[in-house]
């Protein structure tokens, strides 16, 4: 009042995001604060990857409102591009021209999030298993790994807050470190997209005050039990079930020194044998006499010694970098194609 400061009311209107959610019978609303110009139903705007036509105003009590200016929040109804799109908090909403220009906005920011959303999953899929070999290569230094969580929920906040709290998370002992990194948030039902990306990540899909769609629930089928959605309704039962897996994944690596490693490549049962994994491998080599580790990710399926080690049809004490062989384990047949097998030789 003292500086007279006024915003123009006589121009498209421009405001922030505060929060996103969705309302049965609406779909996709947000909460914003226009901050110039004057937002009428019937405007075309966009806001960070999300675009729509306003259909509806709602103040603080739901009442209507025709329009919204300078200073004024309102729930602001009418996007186009869905849950799995919805509006970020902090998002600049903006009114412009046309659907066109919009549609052209929205998919170029939506673009560049998706790339950096597969940067991160790269990062979450490749970068955990040479983070944990570079963790075994000096004293002192602690072998780390990264436990991925997929997370949706039913407001932008909720996403924030979970993850935050997700990330929040480590679980150590004296030789190993497991820390939760969400890989994707997102708002609304769980889609088939987000049991795709959790199965690409090998992630933990948690869904919190939302359900899964038909598609979702199909593509679950379809992959075997590779990808479970776990529902919650509670935070604390999220973090704490979420916390109990950090906690399995931290083991102590077995007796001795690491030495190669192997890729589970195929599968074979072979009479009295029973599962055969045939194998790559990668780096150093195999020994039959030496601990072994199966690893799927970062989660350890196996832990032990080898029954058998051939290769082609021959018995071998060792297999070398390069080549192929076939394993098989001392009362365990649980392998699975792209399990990492690694081999430790005592000193």
């Amino acid at each position: 009042e003292i500086l007279n400061l006024k915003a123009n009311p006589n121009r498209p209107a421009a405001g922030s995001v505060i929060e996103a959610n969705v309302k049965k019978g609406l779909g996709v609303t947000a909460t914003t604060l226009i901050e110039k110009g004057t937002l009428r139903v019937g405007d075309v705007f966009c806001a960070g990857a999300a675009w729509g036509k306003c259909r509806a105003l709602l103040d603080e009590r739901g009442d209507a409102l025709d329009e919204a200016g300078p200073s004024t929040p309102a729930q602001l109804v009418g996007w186009a591009t869905g849950a799995d799109r919805a509006p970020l908090a902090g998002d600049r909403l903006q009114v412009v021209p046309d659907e066109q220009t919009a549609r052209k906005l929205s998919e170029a920011r939506h673009e560049l999030a998706t790339q950096k959303r597969d940067a991160k999953l790269r990062a979450a899929t490749q970068g955990a298993f040479a983070a944990h070999l570079l963790g075994l290569g000096g004293e002192g230094i602690k072998e780390e790994r990264s436990f991925p969580v997929v997370v949706k929920a039913d407001s932008m906040g909720a996403v924030e807050a979970l993850t935050s709290s997700l990330e929040g998370l480590d679980v150590q002992d004296d030789v190993s470190r497991v820390k939760a990194n969400v890989v994707f948030g997102g708002v609304g039902d769980v889609t088939k997209s987000d049991v795709a990306v959790a199965s690409v990540a090998g992630a933990y899909l948690v869904a919190f005050n939302v359900g899964s769609n038909g598609a979702a629930m199909d593509e679950e089928r379809r992959l075997s039990g590779a990808v479970k959605t776990r529902y919650y309704a509670v935070v604390y039962d999220l973090l704490e079930d979420v916390e109990t897996r950090l906690q399995k994944i931290l083991s102590p690596t077995p007796d001795g020194e690491l030495v190669g490693t192997a890729i589970v490549k195929q599968l074979f049962d072979i009479g009295k044998l029973g599962r055969v994994a045939g194998c790559g491998v990668e780096t150093g080599y195999v020994k039959k006499s030496s601990n072994v580790r199966v690893m799927a990710g970062d989660s350890i399926k196996f832990s032990g010694k080898l029954r058998t080690l051939r290769n082609v049809k021959t018995d071998v004490d060792r297999v070398d970098a390069g080549s192929d062989c076939g394993l098989s384990f001392k009362e365990w047949e649980d392998i699975e194609v792209g399990d990492v097998v690694e081999c430790y030789e005592e000193v």
